[in-house]
C-alpha cells in the first residue's frame, strides 16, 4: 500500500541526512530469505514403547514431517512442496511407532473456526486427520484434530468441534458422539477401555467418558460444576480419573484472596467424586500452567501437579492416598518449569526448567524418590520441550546460530539428527544479558544484539517488545517459529548497523508469579510500559547510540506497547513498527461487577490503551496486519489508522490478505520484514 502524504513529505526533510544502511536494498531480501528459509523443528513426538520420534520441520515455508530412530539420521515421511501456508500439527505416533497420525491444514489455535487460507486458493483446504501407514503410504480418518491412538494401537480417536470420531487405526473414522460445545482433547485409559473427553462449553467446561465396547450407549459424564473441568489424567491401575477444578476470578479480586482451583478425583468403579486437595489462598491461589503441563500419577499412587505456591511455576507430588493430602514439590525454587514427562521406567522425573539462571533453560532428570537433579543438556544451548519415546528423551534445542532442533538422548548419548548451519556469508552476534531498571526498581533482563566490530557508530537503536504477553525471549533462537523469527530479525537488524535491545518486561514468563502477575498490568495501568520506556533510556544513555534516533518494533501485545510508546514518549522513540497490536482495550461488559465498577474497569481500560494518548502521538509508524486474524482483531489497526490520519500522524499501513495472527506463509514474513527494514532505515537514519 502507499505510504501516506504526509509520511513522504516528512522523509523528504530528512533526505540530505540519510547515510546507506549496511547492506543495500538488493542484498536485503536474499539475505532475509537465507536466515528465514532456516530449518526449524517443532510439534515433536514420542512412541510410547519406541525410540522413535517425529517432528514437523519447516524449510522455506514448506513443511514436512520428519522421523527419527533412536537419533539416527531422519527421514521425511511426507512431501509437500509450497509455501502455502498449509500447516502441519497435532503428530501422535501410534505405541509401537509405526503409524503416526497428523492434522493437515486448519490453525492449531482456532481448530473449531473455518481453516485459513493464506495462500489465496480458489478452494479452500480442509482441516484433515490423516495417517502414515507402515508401508509409508498417506491415508484420511477425516476432517478433524486432536488424534490419539488407542494403547494398543488398533483405534484412532480425534475431534471435529464436538463430535467425537472413532475408526481403525489406518482406516476411515465414524462419529460416535456429539455433544454441545468443542472437543478440546482426549485421553485414553492405560488398558484402552475408556476414552476420557474434554468439553469446553464456553462459560464452563465437562470431562465425559466413552467406551470403545459400548459404543452407540451415551457417554457418562464425570459430576459436572459451575466451572472448568479439564487435564483429566487415569491412575496406572485405570480406576481413578484425576483432574483440575477451575474457576475464573472476577476483575475485581484481589491477588492472593480466594481459593480458585482444587484437584479432584472420580472412582469409576462408584461414579463418585472427591476433592482431594485445594490451594489455599496466597501465592498460587490461581491455576496457570504453560500449554502441555497437566497432571500426572506416578506408580507409586501419587499425582503430579504444576503449582505457584512458592511464586515459582513448580512441579509437586500429592499424596492421594492420604488425608488430607499436601503437595510435596520436587523441582527447584527460584526456577520454572516448561514441560515434563515420567521416565519410561517410572523412576525418574524428566523436566525442562531455568534453575540457576531464568534466562536459560535446560533439561533435566531426577529421582522421584529423593535425590539432586542431573542437567541433560549443556550450557550452550536452550532447551524448553521435552518428550519421551520407549527408553529415549527427545529434547528441541535451540542455539545462538541454531534454530529449533532435536536431540536424542539415549543410553548415556546425545544424538543429533539435525544441525542446521548459518547462511552463507552472515554472522550471528552472541546477545548479551544486560539488566535495566524501571522508574519504579524492579530489575528488567534483555538481550543486547550490537553490530559487529568496527562499524562505524553511533548508531540507530530498536527496541523489540514481544508478545503474549506471557512470553519470554532468549539469548539465542526461540523455539516458538513467530519468535523464532523475531530473533532472526533482531539479528539481522544488528547486522545492519542497529543497537537492538529485547526487553523481557513485566508480565512475561520466567521470572516468577510476581513478575508475571505484577500490580497494574495490561488494562489494570499498563505498568509494563515502565519497563519498555527504561529500556528507551537505557538505549539513549549509550554513547555508540544516536539519541535521537530510537525506534520500536513489535507484535500483538508488542504491538500494542510500540504503539503505547510512540503515543506517550513519541520524543523518546522516534518510529515504530507496529504488527497486528491492540489499540483500544476497553471491554463491552464485566459480569459480575456493579455498575460503579464497571465504569472505573472501562476508564482503566482506556487510560491503558494507545487510543487514549494518540493526541500527543508525532512519530511515523507502520502498521502490518492479516486480514484473517482471529487473535486480534483486524479492526483494532484499522481503527488506529483512522485516528492518525484525523491527526496527520505519518504512517505506513499494509493488510496481509486472508494471513492470520502469526504468518503462516515464510513470504509473508518475508514481505513485512522487507517493509520494516525499509521503514526504519528512513525514518531512523544512520548519520548523526
Amino acid at each position: 500500500m502507499p505510504i501516506r502524504s504526509s509520511l513522504l513529505a516528512a522523509t523528504a526533510l530528512l533526505a540530505i541526512t540519510i547515510v546507506p544502511a549496511h547492506a543495500t536494498p538488493a542484498e536485503d531480501a536474499p539475505r532475509l530469505a537465507g536466515l528465514l528459509a532456516m530449518p526449524y523443528a517443532t510439534g515433536m513426538a514420542g512412541a510410547a514403547d519406541a525410540p522413535r520420534v517425529a517432528w514437523v520441520e519447516r524449510r522455506g515455508g514448506v513443511r514436512n514431517i520428519l522421523v527419527s530412530d533412536g537419533g539416527a539420521a531422519p527421514h521425511r515421511v511426507t512431501a509437500y512442496t509450497q509455501d502455502d501456508g498449509t500447516d502441519l500439527w497435532g503428530l501422535a505416533l501410534s505405541p509401537d511407532g509405526q503409524m503416526l497420525a497428523f492434522v493437515e491444514g486448519g490453525d492449531p489455535e482456532y481448530s473449531n473456526d473455518a481453516p485459513p487460507n493464506a495462500g489465496n486458493a480458489p478452494v479452500p483446504g480442509k482441516q484433515t486427520v490423516r495417517v502414515v501407514l507402515p508401508d509409508g503410504h498417506i491415508v484420511t480418518a477425516g476432517e478433524g484434530y486432536a488424534p490419539t491412538f488407542s494403547p494398543d494401537g488398533k483405534l484412532l480417536a480425534f475431534a471435529h468441534g464436538g463430535t467425537l470420531l472413532v475408526g481403525r487405526a489406518g482406516g476411515s473414522a465414524r462419529a460416535v458422539l456429539t455433544t454441545p460445545g468443542a472437543i478440546t482433547a482426549l485421553h485414553w485409559s492405560p488398558d484402552g477401555t475408556r476414552l476420557a473427553i474434554e468439553i469446553d462449553r464456553g462459560s464452563h467446561a465437562l470431562i465425559a467418558l466413552w467406551q470403545p465396547k459400548a459404543a452407540d450407549a451415551p457417554p457418562v459424564f464425570l459430576p459436572a460444576a459451575m466451572a472448568h473441568d479439564r487435564m483429566p489424567a487415569f491412575s496406572w491401575d485405570g480406576h481413578t480419573i484425576a483432574f483440575v477444578r477451575t474457576r475464573d476470578p472476577l476483575l475485581t479480586a484481589e491477588p492472593g484472596k480466594g481459593r480458585f482451583w482444587s484437584v479432584q478425583a472420580y472412582d469409576i468403579a462408584t461414579g463418585t467424586e472427591r476433592t482431594l486437595w485445594t490451594a489455599p489462598e496466597g501465592a498460587g491461589s490461581r491455576f496457570w500452567a504453560p500449554e502441555g503441563v497437566g497432571l500426572s500419577w506416578t506408580r507409586d499412587g501419587r499425582l503430579l501437579l504444576p503449582w505457584e505456591g512458592s511464586g515459582w511455576l513448580r512441579l509437586c507430588a500429592l499424596p492421594v492416598a492420604a488425608n488430607p493430602a499436601e503437595p510435596r514439590c520436587l523441582t527447584p525454587d527460584g526456577a520454572e518449569i516448561a514441560s515434563y514427562r515420567l521416565a519410561a521406567d517410572g523412576t525418574h522425573l524428566l523436566y525442562t526448567a531455568n534453575a540457576g539462571d531464568p534466562d536459560h533453560w535446560r533439561a533435566w532428570s531426577q529421582p522421584l524418590d529423593g535425590g539432586p537433579a542431573s542437567p541433560l543438556t549443556g550450557e550452550d544451548e536452550q532447551v524448553m520441550d521435552l518428550v519421551t519415546a520407549g527408553p529415549a528423551i527427545a529434547v528441541t534445542a535451540t542455539g545462538i546460530t541454531q534454530p529449533a532442533h532435536p536431540v536424542v538422548l539415549r543410553d548415556g548419548t546425545r544424538r543429533l539428527p539435525v544441525a542446521p548451519a548459518s547462511p552463507e556469508g552472515f554472522t550471528f552476534v552472541a546477545p548479551r544479558i544486560v539488566h535495566v531498571h524501571s522508574e519504579d526498581g524492579r530489575d528488567i533482563h534483555g538481550q543486547l544484539f550490537l553490530p559487529p566490530a568496527g562499524t562505524p557508530g553511533p548508531h540507530p537503536a530498536l527496541i523489540f517488545v514481544h508478545g503474549g504477553p506471557e512470553r519470554q525471549m532468549l539469548p539465542a533462537f526461540h523455539p516458538m517459529g513467530y519468535y523464532s523469527n523475531a530473533y532472526l530479525m533482531n539479528q539481522l537488524m544488528a547486522a545492519r548497523g542497529y543497537v537492538v535491545l529485547s526487553v523481557n518486561y513485566r508480565s512475561g514468563t520466567g521470572y516468577g508469579l510476581a513478575f508475571r502477575d505484577a500490580p497494574g498490568i495490561g488494562r489494570a495501568g499498563a505498568t509494563e510500559y515502565r519497563d519498555v520506556h527504561a529500556a528507551g533510556l537505557y538505549l539513549r544513555a549509550r554513547p555508540d547510540v544516536i539519541p535521537g534516533r530510537i525506534g520500536i518494533w513489535g507484535g500483538s501485545w508488542g504491538g500494542y506497547l510500540t504503539a503505547l510508546a510512540l503515543a506517550r514518549d513519541s520524543g523518546l522513540f522516534a518510529a515504530g513498527a507496529d504488527f497486528h497490536g491492540v489499540h483500544d482495550l476497553t471491554e463491552p461488559d464485566h459480569p459480575g461487577l456493579s455498575p460503579e465498577e464497571k465504569q472505573q474497569a472501562r476508564v482503566s481500560e482506556w487510560q491503558s490503551s494507545p487510543a487514549a494518548d494518540v493526541a500527543h502521538w508525532h512519530a511515523p509508524v507502520l502498521l502490518v496486519h492479516g486480514d484473517d486474524d482471529r487473535t486480534v482483531e483486524f479492526e483494532q489497526s484499522v481503527l488506529l489508522a483512522r485516528m492518525l490520519t484525523a491527526l496527520n500522524v505519518p504512517f505506513e499501513d499494509h493488510a496481509l490478505p486472508a494471513e492470520r495472527h502469526a504468518f503462516l506463509r515464510a513470504q509473508d514474513w518475508q514481505t513485512a520484514y522487507l517493509w520494516t527494514m525499509r521503514f526504519f532505515d528512513t525514518n531512523l537514519p544512520s548519520a548523526p
